[in-house]
């Protein structure tokens, strides 16, 4: 049988009628203690009752100034000189009114009988059993509400945790709609560009195209997809970048043959390539190159790209503040915290990235 944070909560949140009976129960249970202490001599059970009656006043309002005055408005609030200072007050008063309760019964009701119990016969015992009386009730009521103030800071704890995910989730998926017509635009651009050579690798393209589309419509909606279908849309924008710059590019490329079953956030790799091409190939005036590693070890996926890059384009202009790259690294930081690894390198005629990312299974 579960016990739920919910259900020790609502042993706190009882009825008015309900915490006064619980109140009135361990004050009774207070003046009988009081009562039993008192009453070990049969003959003088008067005193019995003149103890408890005249001290449990003392002990009730000791207890309720320190659980609903000092204690709220002075040591929760940080103003400890003023709460010592009233707490001092408070017990010496307490200290005061139990030794002249005790003292007048001793003397004008039952002019100190030497037959009276010890515990009658010493003040002092009466004071200490009333503090510790006082000490319980304070000890139960803080206990109370330390247990209440922290299932309130677990339940705002969670509500901050759950407004978190909801927001990443929501940062995801723009960031996902970002990365799509971004692609889309930059992929129709090489088709067109085809298209006005009239090359006879269009045919080839809108082939590619269609599976790229089919894998961005159908699978990139979920969180994680195997790595091997993510690679393969990878090798796919690879040939239509190949087609697209085949007499200005040298393109070398290593991937894996084996995934080992791991899954990876989709479209997380692409816009280091779509870089690659757009700002190292495209702007560079002879022959571009660019190589590409994938690797596996263990669950580690190391990516390496480097390419070609024009010298006479202002560092960081394009290369580092595209939109690809910047969507990329706010989608590592939320899928994978602490989990990767991202140096970019640019140099004067070359543009590297390398990224070590610890996948699924």
């Amino acid at each position: 049988m579960k016990f739920h944070f919910h259900q020790i909560k609502n042993i706190f949140h009882k009825s008015i009628i309900t915490r006064i009976a619980l109140h009135v129960i361990f004050w009774v249970f207070v003046g009988s203690f009081y009562f039993i202490t008192f009453n070990n001599n049969s003959e003088i059970r008067a005193v019995s009752y003149i103890l408890s009656v005249g001290l449990l006043p003392v002990a009730f309002f000791e207890a309720y100034f320190f659980n609903y005055i000092l204690i709220p408005k002075f040591l929760e609030q940080k103003r400890y000189g003023r709460f010592f200072l009233f707490s001092f007050y408070t017990v010496l008063t307490s200290i005061w009114l139990s030794f002249l309760i005790v003292m007048f019964t001793l003397i004008f009701i039952l002019e100190r009988d030497a037959s009276l119990d010890p515990a009658v016969l010493h003040p002092e015992l009466q004071v200490i059993s009333l503090n510790f009386i006082v000490f319980l009730a304070i000890s139960i009521k803080q206990v109370k509400r330390a247990f209440y103030m922290q299932i309130e800071k677990n339940e705002i704890e969670k509500n901050i945790l759950t407004s978190e995910l909801k927001l990443k989730e929501a940062e995801l998926k723009l960031l996902k709609a970002q990365v799509h017509p971004h692609f889309l635009f930059n992929t129709l651009n090489n088709l067109y560009g085809l298209t006005l050579e009239k090359s006879d690798d269009a045919p080839k393209l809108v082939l590619q195209l269609s599976e790229i589309l089919d894998y961005i419509l159908y699978r990139c909606d979920d969180k994680k997809v195997p790595l091997s279908e993510e690679l393969n849309n990878l090798k796919n924008y690879i040939e239509i970048e190949k087609i697209r710059y085949s007499k200005k590019l040298e393109l070398k490329t290593e991937f894996p043959q084996k995934s080992n079953s791991l899954k990876i956030a989709p479209l997380i790799l692409l816009p280091f390539v779509e870089n690659a091409f757009k700002h190292g190939v495209s702007n560079f005036p002879g022959v571009a190159f660019v190589k590409i590693e994938i690797n596996i070890v263990s669950k580690n996926l190391i990516f390496n790209i480097k390419n070609s890059k024009n010298h006479l384009i202002k560092k960081e202009t394009n290369y580092k503040k595209g939109i690809g790259l910047v969507n990329v690294k706010k989608r590592l930081d939320l899928l994978y915290p602490e989990k990767y690894i991202l140096s970019i390198d640019e140099q004067a005629e070359t543009f590297s990235v390398n990224l070590t990312l610890e996948l699924e299974v």
